[in-house]
């Protein structure tokens, strides 16, 4: 008995960091879009040929930040989910169910995604809301390329392939990073071992 409370306790204050590193890293996204939109919209008021250069580049940045974020909600939700599990099958009832709600209201943990736009479900609103954002950035970026590129010239060529570049590759490797699921799936084979 003694060995199952401290089990128990250990499981708890383990799910207790989870859902605080969720906590956390939901907050460090929405402060990031926010520090990244107050960028961008100032570089635009700014319209000087430098600021403008610059936007599409923090849009790019802002993308692959607000995936970064996302990529440690969903270690933390699946390291959840475990415990969860764990403290059911012990206590012998399902007393939690935090990561099953998490499923039904947010995305499905197992579900294929860029970011956050779940291919599967793209009328959830996590879907919609990450689609909104793609679509705010982007209109930004073309705004500030539209603002730039009659007074770039010839370099305006070079400027746009750059940026394309960058773009893809960011977009490539996202794709491929979220498509793979490689990092995911190896945190939870490591999960249930143990």
């Amino acid at each position: 008995m003694a060995k199952e409370n401290l089990k128990i306790q250990a499981w708890m204050e383990q799910l207790r960091r989870m859902r605080e590193m969720q906590y956390a890293y939901h907050k460090k996204f929405f402060h990031g879009l926010y520090f990244f939109l107050v960028l961008v919209i100032a570089c635009l008021l700014w319209d000087s040929p430098l600021s403008l250069a610059l936007v599409p580049f923090l849009v790019i940045t802002a993308g692959t930040q607000s995936c970064f974020y996302l990529h440690f909600v969903d270690f933390a939700r699946l390291r959840a989910r475990s415990l969860e599990k764990q403290l059911n099958q012990l206590l012998g009832k399902d007393v939690f169910r935090g990561s099953e709600m998490e499923d039904l209201y947010f995305y499905p943990l197992d579900a294929s995604k860029i970011g956050g736009f779940v291919p599967e479900t793209p009328l959830r609103f996590f879907s919609f809301f990450t689609i909104h954002w793609v679509f705010l950035w982007l209109g930004l970026a073309t705004f500030s390329l539209w603002r730039l590129l009659p007074a770039m010239g010839p370099c305006g060529r070079h400027y746009l392939i750059m940026i394309g570049l960058w773009g893809g590759l960011n977009l490539i490797y996202l794709g491929w990073f979220f498509g793979s699921r490689r990092d995911f799936k190896s945190a939870a084979d490591r999960i249930k071992g143990t």
